[in-house]
């Protein structure tokens, strides 16, 4: 298992993108099912490992002629992605995080990553191997009280 984490402003700026555009990139599975894309963030890997918003026209990198992306600390190449290739599979990848949706178990991404920035966290977390992927927004510590 390994745990990549990500700078949460940026994530939070990648996430509103997505909501606020009007139109929205399709990811392989909505293709394959016919599917009308909704506002999420796509956590890919390839050229490193990182989180894009799907939202179209797409937020532009200020360096290049790629689209802005909030890339997992340590994980900004190739080769640093292949680094990790026997935790997480060897193939690139594009993972859809839902920003709207309700998940199973009761949380909406768009929430956790807003309350997250209001409690004062700064990351996002993935955690992964070759089987599962979670993420959350990684909460402050509560500070202890003095008595």
């Amino acid at each position: 298992m390994i745990r990549l984490l990500f700078p949460l402003a940026e994530v939070a700026g990648l996430a509103e993108h997505a909501i606020a555009a009007t139109e929205h990139k399709p990811s392989f599975r909505d293709t394959l099912d016919g599917t009308t894309p909704a506002p999420a963030s796509w956590f890919v890997g390839d050229e490193g490992l990182y989180l894009m918003s799907n939202g179209l026209r797409h937020l532009p990198h200020l360096r290049s002629e790629w689209s802005l992306v909030a890339y997992a600390e340590g994980y900004r190449t190739s080769a640093d992605k292949h680094a990790v290739d026997r935790l997480i599979g060897g193939d690139d990848f594009c993972e859809v995080l839902p920003l709207l949706a309700v998940q199973p178990d009761g949380r909406v991404l768009r929430t956790e990553i807003t309350n997250g920035i209001a409690c004062g966290a700064t990351h996002f977390a993935i955690d992964m191997d070759t089987q599962t992927l979670a993420h959350h927004v990684v909460l402050p510590a509560n500070p202890v009280e003095n008595r």
